[in-house]
């Protein structure tokens, strides 16, 4: 894998969710669940929105502590993984600028926090609940998504 490599979500396979620094991904075709917290979540943050590798540690080495080559290595490591698990596919088309997305934060410490190896942790015990349930019948619209039956707008379903 080389690090200029750009790379997307798995959709509509494989749905995903930030939420308070921990990504949360779903697989869709299998039913595994995943979740990837602190340096990982926003690695997956820097896939989402088609950051190169190459960036993605560009960016991480701007906000953590912690050796460039160490930084890089744990990334391609987790893209690896990412891959493996089919979260996530080449994007050969992608092209970015160089500065998409990866602008410092306003108001950053000037002490960074210390680089902590990002961890992809796999669930299965929801498998065959997440493969028996409709969700995992999802176009590029997403879920959930009510398709019309004679041309009406669909409506939003109340849970």
């Amino acid at each position: 894998m080389s690090s200029s490599e750009y790379f997307r979500a798995d959709t509509p396979n494989v749905v995903h969710e930030v939420i308070d620094g921990e990504a949360v991904i779903v697989n869709l075709n299998d039913g595994a669940y995943y979740s990837v917290d602190k340096a990982g979540a926003v690695i997956w943050s820097l896939i989402d929105r088609g950051t190169a590798v190459s960036q993605i540690v560009d960016a991480l080495t701007d906000r953590y502590a912690g050796s460039r080559e160490r930084i890089e290595k744990a990334v391609l490591r987790l893209v690896s993984e990412l891959q493996r698990e089919h979260l996530i596919v080449a994007d050969p088309e992608r092209r970015s600028k160089p500065d998409d997305g990866l602008k410092p934060c306003v108001g950053q410490s000037p002490v960074k926090p210390e680089f902590e190896d990002p961890v992809l942790l796999k669930y299965t015990d929801m498998e065959d609940l997440l493969l028996l349930d409709p969700i995992h019948e999802v176009d590029e619209t997403g879920w959930p998504s009510v398709k019309p039956e004679d041309g009406r707008v669909a409506e939003e379903i109340a849970l």
